[in-house]
């Protein structure tokens, strides 16, 4: 192993010093996140120069996407737990037979994913609530977002596969490279083609620039995110086959399915798959009645829902830590320092999380202004930031310990907390809020923080419980 994890310079798991090591982990994840979000970023950004309607149509066909996405964590949540077990037991042909599973699983998946995008785009952006403006632009951009979907999911996979063996560089890395193609591909395809004056003052002259465009508006940010994602697909697989960290895909090797590895995989991601299902789909619920409220609020909610993904980028990092150091402790044996290592995770999430919360609170309209300059917008969104800022650290726990609990395979818990808060709190107070106390977008905010911080208990008392310490995978 040339890797630099916390495993590449020493064949035993580190003992002492567990915060450095959670850092080791953390911060590239968060820095990939990070770049990922600039993604959201920049298709936000250069969209919501096009208007609300614009902004709408990205949203509401982002949503299913990504609830679509939660049948896709039967295979990652299973196998970034199982290669962190392989890895942590020194069995490294069993990771490389776990990351080939998972590949010919995602494919497949993933291909009919892209059978029934294409054939129900307009159908479901009705669904999702759309505005009889925005559902051909709406179901436009789907339908090209569709195309790149099975790329996407294998990338976040076989990124999986590297997390589990405790390489969150890499994924940073291709995440970057990939950040970066999108932004430039915006550049070019969202805008028509235009002269850019430019203003040198130590010469004292102007030079005006021609910036050729394709000026396909919303079409253009779908195509650049597509192609975006088929580089860092092209990426992943390069490192993989040519066997440059710890795992290694051998397409020389017979390629059958191996039904004792598929069945590990499915027992423990299956419950992550219907968690995962639950949650999207509660979202969806959830964004659908607000964009009931209208066009422009529904903007407002996707610009404020986008800047705080600032905030719990940072809770991602730490979960992936917790999740890669849960499970190679378990599977070294050593129980009590997965659980250190776990709680470590949770508290430097909190931290980090807490303080991005007092920016939102303090300085909601810098956040929001990255996007637009509506002033609509910004006066609905800077109330519901500085409500979410509240329940910074209490998602830092729901992060950081389902995290933990995916890492040692312990769906089903996981499962029952996010039925628990999805559904049992969030849409019904949502509900209760927006519909019959006619509270608006704040109400949905209110209530979507009141799950927050109920669940992130939950989780607490829960991981200290220890039952998962036992969980056979």
């Amino acid at each position: 192993m040339t890797e630099e994890t916390v495993n590449a310079k020493s064949d035993e798991l580190p003992e002492s010093n567990l915060e450095q090591s959670t850092l080791k982990l953390a911060l590239p994840a968060i820095g990939e996140m990070l770049m990922q979000t600039l993604l959201g970023f920049a298709d936000m950004a250069m969209v919501g120069s096009l208007g609300a309607t614009a902004i709408a149509a990205v949203g509401l066909s982002d949503m299913p996407m990504m609830t679509s996405m939660s049948f896709f964590a039967s295979i990652s949540v299973g196998t970034t737990a199982l290669v962190a077990r392989a890895i942590g037991a020194k069995k490294q042909d069993e990771a490389n037979n776990v990351a080939r599973q998972s590949l010919i699983l995602t494919i497949i998946m993933s291909a009919v994913f892209v059978v029934l995008g294409l054939s129900l785009a307009v159908p479901i952006v009705k669904l999702m609530g759309a505005e009889p403006d925005v559902v051909p632009i709406s179901a436009s951009y789907f339908s090209i977002n569709a195309w790149g979907f099975p790329f996407m999911i294998i990338t976040m996979v076989m990124n999986g596969v590297l997390r589990g063996g405790g390489d969150t560089k890499t994924p940073m890395y291709i995440n970057g490279i990939s950040n970066i193609v999108n932004i430039v591909g915006n550049f070019f395809l969202i805008y028509q083609s235009r002269n850019i004056d430019i203003n040198i003052p130590f010469l004292n002259k102007n030079i005006s620039l021609f910036i050729p465009g394709a000026g396909w508006g919303v079409d253009g940010a779908g195509i650049a995110t597509t192609f975006s994602r088929f580089v860092g697909f092209v990426i992943i697989m390069w490192i993989l086959v040519k066997g440059r960290r710890f795992v290694r895909i051998d397409f020389k090797e017979k390629w059958r399915f191996d039904t004792l590895v598929i069945k590990r995989i499915f027992n423990i991601g299956i419950p992550a798959a219907v968690e995962q299902f639950l949650m999207r789909f509660g979202q969806l619920l959830f964004s659908r009645i607000v964009s009931s409220l209208g066009t422009v609020t529904f903007a407002a909610h996707r610009i404020t829902m986008t800047a705080e993904s600032l905030s719990f980028n940072a809770g991602f990092g730490f979960a992936l830590a917790a999740t890669t150091l849960v499970g190679q402790y378990l599977g070294a044996e050593k129980p009590k320092l997965a659980e250190k290592s776990g709680f470590i995770a949770v508290k430097m999430g909190a931290i980090l999380m807490a303080i991005v919360g007092v920016f939102f609170f303090i300085w909601p309209d810098y956040f929001l202004r990255i996007f637009t300059d509506d002033k609509e917008i910004i006066d609905m969104g800077r109330i519901c930031l500085r409500v979410v800022a509240i329940s910074q650290p209490f998602l830092a726990a729901v992060m950081g310990f389902s995290g933990a609990l995916r890492g040692a395979g312990d769906t089903r818990r996981v499962l029952v907390i996010t039925l628990t808060g999805i559904w049992g709190i969030r849409l019904l107070l949502t509900y209760i809020f927006v519909i019959i106390f006619k509270w608006g977008l704040i109400g949905a905010w209110i209530a979507m923080s009141i799950d927050l911080i109920v669940r992130g208990i939950l989780y607490f008392f829960m991981f200290r419980a220890g039952k998962w310490k036992h969980i056979k995978v």
